[in-house]
């Protein structure tokens, strides 16, 4: 199944379906953002892989919250999961060193981070 074009990310990172209504969060660790969409093919939280694929129509793109100064700071985002239908959560990796990060990142390494979804 290909990644639908509306989630052009320079990488990805983690993906996530719920079962029960084929929501779908796809993230990127380099552009610091998440894709949510709506998988179709999945009928009683079963797949069917005759009819998997993404609804191209329903989709929101979110980038992770920035620095005051409109900088990244969850440079690392390596899980994600929903909590509920209106919440995420989201783990990042290790910090990476030897100046290959900037400083701003090292906050954000290693930890959870919950996030409430807009309404739309």
């Amino acid at each position: 199944i290909n990644i639908p074009k509306t989630a052009s990310f320079t990488d990805y990172s983690d993906m996530s379906i719920q079962e029960k209504n084929g929501k779908v969060v796809i993230t990127s660790q380099e552009d610091s953002a998440l894709w949510i969409g709506q998988m179709v093919g999945i009928v009683n939280g079963k797949l069917d892989p005759d009819l998997l694929g993404f609804d191209e129509d329903v989709y929101d793109v979110y980038h992770f919250p920035k620095s005051d100064t409109c900088k990244t700071k969850y440079c690392n985002i390596e899980g994600i999961a929903f909590i509920n239908d209106d919440m995420i959560m989201a783990v990042s990796d290790k910090m990476k060193g030897k100046g290959k990060q900037s400083y701003r990142c090292l906050d954000k390494d290693q930890s959870i981070h919950a996030f409430a979804l807009p309404y739309v």
